[in-house]
């Protein structure tokens, strides 16, 4: 692709020559001419200013590339560098199964498929289960009886979604995910049983290993184009609002609510029936213990607003230092 088209494309400012071709994007340490790099993120300064690449993209910032290197400069290099992947990227790395029903797959005869479905080897659909036109279900995944996926979801190997669970259009499921598995309730004769269901909005994500487990009574809500990193443990009954972003590791108990657009850091937790404000940020390693207002950015253990916690923390060492 013609590095001015790729600038067009992007929304970026270009310095360097407009007719050079770009093929590819590479980390700094592994470019060629044809390659664009990434040098907006810090850890990739010092090796940008060695690289071979034939471009980088920055954004407004100055760094140090080499003489030649062409530029490409952005506000959001961050977005930016997302719709060059696609660019120049377009076909998927993992590829799909081919359309059809792969003849070691099992897929119930009450089952209802739309157009163009992939169902790979040893993928299981069961009864009265339904899948819209175009899901994919890579090897070994199994769709339980009554779940409905809607057109374009992506189930990678070894995704489970049990009974009665339903995902909207073009929701993603990493390989291993598991959505409706009982939740974690106990009374004095063991597991409470778990009637609920899970509903999943319209282009979530939910990352390899993570559980969604399905409510008690009542359902576990993932909201429209939230995204769940790997390894993330949704409780039952805990919902998570339009565009909020879980990190690695993130916990939520049962009855937790993460409110749209909330981004909770990798290996935090949300205690049950807490609540994470509309908006907010919150740090890594966090625990959320109670309601917290929209917008804020908290930290630490309970949870609460950064600047009172760093104030309270250079307090405290410079009483440690005396």
């Amino acid at each position: 692709m013609r590095l001015a088209a790729l600038a067009e494309a992007i929304g970026a400012r270009l310095q360097g020559p407009p007719d050079l071709e770009i093929l590819r994007v590479a980390a700094p340490h592994e470019a060629d001419p044809a390659a664009l790099i990434g040098a907006f993120l810090p850890r990739f300064r010092s090796q940008a200013r060695r690289t071979a690449a034939g471009a980088a993209l920055t954004g407004e910032a100055p760094v140090d590339l080499p003489a030649g290197c062409a530029r490409l400069i952005c506000e959001d290099p961050r977005a930016a560098w997302g719709q060059a992947l696609r660019r120049l990227h377009p076909r998927p790395i993992i590829q799909p199964p081919p359309v059809g029903l792969h003849p070691l797959s099992a897929v119930d005869p009450t089952a209802r498929l739309g157009r163009d479905v992939s169902v790979g080897p040893f993928a299981v659909v069961g009864p009265g289960a339904e899948l819209g036109d175009g899901v994919q279900l890579f090897a070994g995944v199994v769709v339980g009886a009554h779940a409905v996926l809607g057109p374009g979801c992506v189930l990678h190997p070894h995704a489970t979604v049990l009974d009665h669970c339903t995902l909207g259009a073009g929701v993603w499921l990493g390989t291993g995910a598991v959505i409706g598995s009982p939740g974690f309730g106990l009374d004095g004769a063991g597991r409470v049983p778990h009637v609920g269901r899970v509903e999943i909005g319209a282009g979530a994500t939910v990352g390899a290993q993570s559980c969604v487990d399905r409510g008690t009574v009542g359902p576990t809500v993932i909201g429209a184009h939230a995204h769940l990193d790997n390894l993330v443990q949704v409780g039952h009954n805990a919902r998570v609002g339009d565009g909020a972003v879980l990190c690695g590791q993130v916990g939520l108990a049962g009855g937790a609510v993460v409110e749209a657009g909330a981004v909770v850091g990798g290996q935090a937790g949300v205690a049950g029936q807490a609540v994470v404000g509309a908006g907010a940020r919150i740090a890594a390693q966090s625990g959320v213990t109670r309601a917290l207002p929209p917008g804020g950015e908290y930290s630490g253990h309970p949870a609460e607003p950064n600047r009172a916690r760093l104030r309270r923390l250079a307090r405290l060492r410079r009483l440690v230092d005396r």
